[in-house]
């Protein structure tokens, strides 16, 4: 009995167990669709290629279903063929894959397969949704340039037109051959519009001689096309040797500060006389393109007298070199001249570097505060406000900070510290057993030197009213004031110490903001001359970073104020320092910078203690209230992963400000390191090929700060950049106050802002020949400023975030469009796209030269231009063909019809007018509607 019921219950696991098996064979799919969109022009590519499985070798056994559907007139489109893992759909002649873009604005489209039948596995639909197999886009035109005019390398930038440009996968190859990234930066500012600019030291034709630039293919993602391969592709520029003017050359200044306000300004260099012989009148002194919008002849400045060497510029009263002082200290920043013929790039103008020809500065002034009260001894501090105060480190590379001088005579250093916030807040400290002044009454600041020294047109400013401090108290009992003495909120180390005289152990003491004895701290030691307080488990001296003031004190005898009851300061709180955990992978060695945020930082000196990283290894590049830049020295690194690690933590384990070590732990005193980075061997720094990506700093503008590659999109800032936060504020550094991000490369945002819009339309008529904004038409050199890189990808390393930053950027350049795996017509032998193509008898056929590398997948015509290529892009003399009656006549045919079949029924209507009107009294030989042998015959 027990046996057989044993055997059921085997049975039924059987059972359950086939069952089982039974539903997941139902559930499994027979077929699978690789969702692996492929790109397709619509009208060029021939085929489309769906891998999976199941699909069987027999293409009338599948049935396919597209959305947009692929049936015209009952029937398929395309052709297929089958393998059990890849369907080949090849496009029937007179057809084109569909689109269903529902806006122009729309670039492409995607088709999706909704349904796949395949006999051998039943009539049902095997797609259980679905599937993405292709993005259709429209093949790109080119409009040929032939007569735009560009020079070897005085132009830096040029515009190619067409249409159904995409941004992020257009590619071109040029004849003679330009690399992209290397000779020049591809901008798609719009579906119709390619900017192309120069890189530094480049030529826009590689055999540096005068010719033709022609364009011989391009690929917008769905693979590369011919362009008029009969010509050998479409001219879209003629290159012409450089002028005399195109030597002209702009030395760097970065030693020269100056106040925005400044009258003069030399700018050196050569080639600026050859202005003198220049045909065109009026052509004037030299022209200068600034990168903030500045403006010549007397708009802005006029140049006074120059000569081959040196320029000297006058600033017109009311203007200024850089008006915008939040972003000051920054660069003042040429970037062309025109010395005769036409603006040439004294820098990387891609990216708006130009020549530094100066270090501007803002101009300093005070807020008067006469009420502010200072004591003469007891009082700590005092705040000033304004505008165009520099803290020192602002400006890199430059030793420039704030310096002020009083009456009566403070001697810094001596008297008083000084330190600087920001460009509108400094704190001046009275040192301990030092006076603000020897007698009662006002205090001046009567002048200011924020850097390029003391600012000629300061206006002196009272900042305080000095008055005598209170007198002693009759019972001896006296506090002296310690502002220099400066405590964390929760110090773990140091005690707050009362210094005076006639104190007790059991005096009462009355703070602000208030603390309570026993329950706030402890005195721990009492003298008559100092009493040593320490701060309770789980309390603060202050909620918030500031002064610690004694307001009164108590030994038995009443209550003595202080300072006429304003009370006297004993300490300095400082805010507890925190530091943000980071994930940020970095490499052992290569990784030149990194960035520690946080808050509490000193602005004055911040030292910390990292593992495993030794302090010899890197030094403190800068810092900031809310952030550390660390920059790792040569030879050194972060730290070595052990064999058999992926990665090691670089942590922070504790930080020293002015107020002491600060211990990072929890709430029972366990230390807790903050994690800052994660170090991951050298050898990870290769990209998903293997290759050791290329990472370096040999870009002439490497560690400056800024990431010029590319890598992190326009202007963006590097390894050295982050966050701003300290006083000084401008473009070196960063927003004022702390916690805004620097903007990139030296924003010259003067013109941004609008600064010299007021000026510029007073200017005089000439001024708009005298034009400074980049061109844009058709033919325009210019356009806008599209932000491009000024260091080629992976040269500006350390300033983009290291290795690991410049690999995973390329490791997104993944190809789109046919695999590598296939060939186009392997098929399909017959050729057909290029039927509609004229190539004439002499043409052999469609084979690419080996220089074009990968096979193209189709032939595309360019365009004639519909607008008129702009005079100042044509050299003096020469006239445009279009300009030519024939070349008209060929661009608009209709309309010089219709103009000549009105111009046949007017002169019909005047011979027949003039024939009523005169047929009584003028002889038929004067009339001007007769021919010659008519008029002879009458």
């Amino acid at each position: 009995m027990l046996l057989g019921s044993l055997w059921c219950v085997f049975a039924a696991c059987l059972a359950f167990v086939a069952r089982g098996q039974e539903v997941e064979m139902e559930v499994a799919p027979d077929v699978e669709v690789t969702q692996r969109p492929q790109f397709l022009y619509s009208t060029i590519s021939p085929k489309l290629r769906i891998n999976g499985k199941g699909f069987g070798k027999d293409p009338s056994g599948i049935k396919l279903d597209f959305i947009p559907a692929l049936v015209k007139r009952k029937a398929p489109i395309y052709n297929l063929s089958a393998t059990d893992t890849v369907l080949v759909l090849g496009l029937r002649k007179g057809f084109q894959w569909p689109s269903a873009t529902t806006s122009p604005d729309e670039e492409s489209s995607i088709l999706f397969l909704q349904s796949i039948v395949v006999n051998q596995h039943g009539p049902q639909n095997q797609l259980t949704s679905p599937v993405p197999v292709a993005t259709i886009i429209e093949p790109p035109s080119v409009i040929r340039g032939e007569e735009k005019i560009i020079y070897m390398t005085a132009t830096t930038r040029f515009l190619i037109n067409g249409t159904n440009f995409r941004e992020g996968t257009t590619s071109l190859v040029f004849d003679p051959p330009l690399v992209k990234d290397v000779d020049y930066v591809l901008a798609v500012r719009s579906p119709t519009c390619l900017q192309l600019a120069l890189r530094t030291g480049r030529r826009w034709r590689s055999d540096g001689e005068p010719g033709p630039l022609r364009l011989r293919r391009v690929d917008t993602g769905a693979g590369p096309l011919r362009i008029d391969p009969k010509f050998g592709g479409v001219i879209v520029a003629e290159v012409q040797a450089d002028l005399g003017g195109h030597g002209v050359t702009v030395n760097a200044n970065e030693a020269k500060i100056m106040y925005q306000t400044d009258p003069s300004l030399v700018v050196e260099g050569s080639g600026f006389a050859h202005v003198r012989e220049v045909e065109e009148k009026n052509f004037g002194n030299p022209r200068l393109r600034f990168g903030n919008g500045l403006l010549g002849r007397g708009v802005n400045y006029s140049i006074s007298e120059f000569d081959d060497h040196r320029l000297e510029l006058v600033l017109k009263p009311g203007s200024m070199w850089r008006r915008n002082g939040a972003n000051l200290p920054a660069p003042l920043t040429l970037l062309a001249v025109d010395a005769g013929s036409g603006y040439v790039a004294v820098g990387a103008t891609e990216a708006r570097k130009g020549q530094r020809v100066a270090t501007v500065f803002e101009a300093p002034r005070i807020t008067p505060s006469p009420l502010t009260t200072l004591f003469k001894t007891h009082s700590a501090q005092l705040w000033i406000t304004g505008a165009g105060f520099t803290r020192p480190g602002s400006a890199p590379g430059l030793n420039v900070e704030t310096k002020l001088e009083f009456e009566p005579a403070l001697k810094k250093d001596t008297d008083y510290l000084l330190t600087v916030f920001n460009r509108t807040h400094m704190l001046v400290r009275l040192r301990e057993g030092r006076a603000w002044s020897k007698d009662p009454g006002p205090l001046y600041v009567t002048a200011c030197d924020s850097g390029p020294g003391s600012y000629a047109n300061f206006k002196p400013a009272a900042v305080a009213h000095v008055v005598p401090d209170a007198d002693p108290h009759e019972s001896g009992l006296e506090v002296t004031r310690t502002n220099h003495q400066v405590l964390y909120q929760t110090p773990a180390i140091r005690k707050l110490v009362i210094q005076g005289s006639s104190l007790s152990s059991d005096a009462k003491l009355v703070f602000d903001p208030p603390l309570q004895r026993n329950v706030d701290y402890k005195v721990d030691k009492a003298t008559e001359d100092s009493m040593v307080l320490s701060l309770l488990a789980g309390r603060m001296w202050r909620q918030t970073a500031g002064h610690l003031m004694l307001m009164s004190i108590d030994t038995g005898k009443g209550p003595v104020e202080l300072a006429h009851g304003t009370g006297i300061v004993v300490a300095d709180i400082a805010a507890n320092p925190t530091i943000s955990s980071s994930a940020l992978r970095i490499t052992s060695s290569l990784s030149k910078r990194i960035q520690i945020y946080g808050t509490g930082f000193s602005i004055d000196g911040t030292e910390l203690t990292l593992e495993p990283t030794s302090r010899a290894a890197y030094d403190v590049e800068a810092v900031y209230p809310n952030e550390i830049v660390l920059k790792l020295k040569e030879g050194r690194s972060w730290g070595n992963v052990p064999a058999g690690q992926e990665s090691v933590e670089l942590v922070v384990t504790k930080i020293d400000t002015s107020a002491g070590e600060y211990i990072f732990q929890d709430a029972d005193g366990t230390p807790r390191p903050v994690v800052v980075a994660v170090v991951v061997p050298d050898s990870a720094a290769t990209t998903s090929s293997g290759e050791q990506v290329r990472c370096d700093d040999t870009c002439m503008w490497a560690n400056d700060g800024v990431c010029d590659d590319g890598s992190r999109g326009s202007r963006a800032f590097g390894g050295g950049g982050g966050q701003g936060g300290g006083g000084g504020g401008g473009a070196f550094g960063g927003d004022l106050g702390g916690g805004g991000k620097r903007s990139g490369a030296w924003w010259e945002d003067d013109d941004l802002g609008g600064w010299y819009a007021d000026e510029r339309e007073e200017a005089p008529a000439y001024e708009d020949k005298y034009d400074y904004g980049y061109y844009d038409d058709q033919y325009g050199y210019y356009g806008d400023d599209t932000a491009m890189p000024a260091c080629i990808l992976g040269t500006d390393c350390t300033d983009c975030g290291g290795p690991l930053n410049a690999i995973d950027f390329a490791d997104t350049g993944a190809k789109q469009g046919d695999w590598d795996d296939d060939e186009w017509f392997d098929d399909d032998s017959e050729e057909w796209w290029d039927d509609d193509y004229d190539f004439g008898d002499g043409w052999p056929g469609f084979e690419d030269d080996p220089k074009d590398g990968d096979r193209p997948i189709g032939i595309i015509k360019s365009e004639h231009p519909t607008k008129k290529v702009n005079k100042r892009h044509q050299p003096k003399g020469k006239k445009s063909e279009k300009d030519s009656p024939l070349a008209i006549l060929e661009t608009y045919p209709i309309a010089f019809a219709l103009l000549a079949i009105a111009a046949l029924v007017g002169g019909c209507f005047a011979c027949s007018t003039f024939s009523n009107k005169n047929s009584d009294n003028r002889p038929e030989s004067s009339n001007p509607c007769l021919g010659p042998r008519k008029q002879a015959q009458a």
